[in-house]
Formats: C-alpha cells, sequence, structure tokens
C-alpha cells in the first residue's frame, strides 16, 4: 500500500504541468513582478498585437469586431483599464467611430 501511494505521488508529480504566472503585482493588466515557469508571457507583447485607432491610441480590443467585442465584455482588466484611463484621444476615437477597448498605457 505504502509503494502504491509513493508510485502514484511519483506519476502524479511527473505528469502534472503547473504554470503560476505573475507573482508580485498586477497593476493595469501588467505584471510589474516576475513571471515563473515562462519568461515570454506578459514580458510587452502588447507591442504587436491589438488594435490601433488613426489618433495613435492602442487598444486590445477593436469592438466593431464582434469576436473582439465578446472577449472584452469577458476582460475584467481591459474594462479596468478603461475606467481607469484619463487619455483624451479616446473621446476623439469615439466620435469618429472607431471602437476600442482595454486601452493601454504606452
Amino acid at each position: 500500500m505504502k509503494f502504491k501511494l509513493i508510485f502514484g505521488a511519483l506519476v502524479f508529480g511527473f505528469c502534472t504541468y503547473t504554470y503560476a504566472g505573475c507573482v508580485g503585482q498586477v497593476i493595469n493588466g501588467k505584471c510589474v513582478g516576475t513571471y515563473i515557469d515562462n519568461p515570454n508571457v506578459g514580458t510587452n507583447s502588447n507591442n504587436s498585437s491589438g488594435y490601433k485607432s488613426s489618433s495613435g491610441t492602442r487598444y486590445q480590443y477593436d469592438q466593431s469586431n464582434p469576436s473582439d467585442s465578446l472577449r472584452y465584455s469577458t476582460d475584467l482588466d481591459a474594462q479596468r483599464r478603461d475606467q481607469m484611463n484619463l487619455n483624451l484621444n479616446r473621446g476623439q476615437d469615439r466620435s469618429t467611430g472607431q471602437l476600442g477597448g482595454g486601452i493601454y498605457n504606452d
């Protein structure tokens, strides 16, 4: 019985994969701490993704795209960034029909 428990624990330990992600504080959706296990995740990969409006403001989502709009509706970090952001260009973007969501603070 003891052998089976030890063997089971070893098999479980080798077969599982854990990912801790960000260790430290997350401010406005960005990790200011350290990433564990995968150093490429979250390291300013936002530069090449997202939506850039004509005013130069970068957003994570283009809400005129139905799939982006759906993802934005469930992304609480992106919604929080929008609520806390003071970017004046956002009003200009909205007045020209550019519906970005999840503004990036560059």
